[in-house]
């Protein structure tokens, strides 16, 4: 495990990041990394149990809510941030009552008693180009961004395409992910598409229900669906702050996870340029998955 410096293209240092098996994460968030990886190896999981994975900024707390509230049979938003196992030390993700946790991790570096287990996994994923500008907005407000507070978008946007950020490269995180799907085809790993569950979140509600095999009242799925809906879950989340996020953040009065929640405000960010630079790229990786850009 190193530490590195991040560097603009200017050669200003704009992140602190740790290094550890080929992945980097934010030092100022993580710390020591290896240790966390090697507590969760040592973690028992129940088969029950539910992991929503996500790069950052693609709908994990979005995902995260519906899946909780159709575990606990429930249409009730939650005010605690979501269990993030790389980062919540284990003693607390024992305590997790209901089995649903998330996470930012590659396939690689799951628990592993999770993976022999076969819990469930539901990895969402979000267009990049929206997830670009929501990063780019949502690391402003961040501790660990206090060095990009002046950074314009496209030398973030730079960063972000060409594997310069702490999290990661997008098309890299989504690949493993599917490459692990492949791989082990009978695993239980259900892929959702943001954008799709934009347009339809009631049907989505009900897929997932499924795929956790879950059997709600089509009242609660229409309660679930009401209740997270972007604007009725935001005004929620925007008045129940949790203790927890003075971790990541100074912001005080607003959370910072929720944003707009809108689909294709990419294009009133990214030139005709960047797009196709991105399309290039992912064109190339041939991704199995169906990327909604509006």
């Amino acid at each position: 495990m190193t530490e590195r410096d991040l560097k603009d293209p200017t050669g200003k240092v704009v992140f602190r990041a740790v290094e550890y098996d080929g992945t980097r994460f934010p030092a100022i968030i993580f710390g020591n990394i290896a240790n966390q990886l090697r507590e969760l190896n040592g973690m028992t999981f129940k088969e029950s149990d539910v992991f929503v994975v996500a790069y950052p900024k693609s709908g994990t707390h979005w995902c995260y809510e519906i899946v909780a509230m159709l575990r606990n049979n429930s249409s009730e938003l939650t005010k605690q941030s979501p269990p993030l196992i790389d980062r919540l030390p284990v003693e607390k993700l024992r305590q997790v009552s209901d089995g649903v946790r998330v996470s930012h991790l590659l396939p690689r570096h799951m628990p592993r008693d999770s993976i022999e287990r076969r819990c469930k996994i539901i990895h969402i994923y979000r267009n990049p180009k929206d997830v670009a500008v929501s990063y780019f907005n949502f690391l402003k407000k961040t501790k660990e961004g206090e060095l990009i507070k002046d950074m314009k978008f496209d030398v973030f946007f730079q960063m972000f395409i060409t594997d310069q950020l702490h999290r990661g490269s997008w098309i890299d995180y989504v690949k493993e992910w599917t490459d692990f799907k492949e791989e082990n085809v009978e695993y239980p790993l259900l892929n959702i598409c943001y954008e799709n569950m934009k347009k339809d979140l009631r049907g989505h509600v009900k897929i997932i229900a499924d795929f956790l095999e879950v059997k709600p009242s089509e009242e609660l799925m229409d309660k679930i669906a009401h209740k997270c809906e972007f604007q009725t879950m935001s005004a929620f989340k925007h008045n129940n702050i949790p203790d927890s996020m003075c971790r990541i953040t100074e912001v005080r009065d607003k959370h910072i996870m929720y944003r707009k929640g809108e689909v294709g405000d990419w294009k009133n960010w990214l030139t005709v340029a960047q797009s196709e630079a991105l399309d290039e790229r992912i064109q190339a990786r041939n991704l199995p998955l169906e990327i909604h850009y509006s």
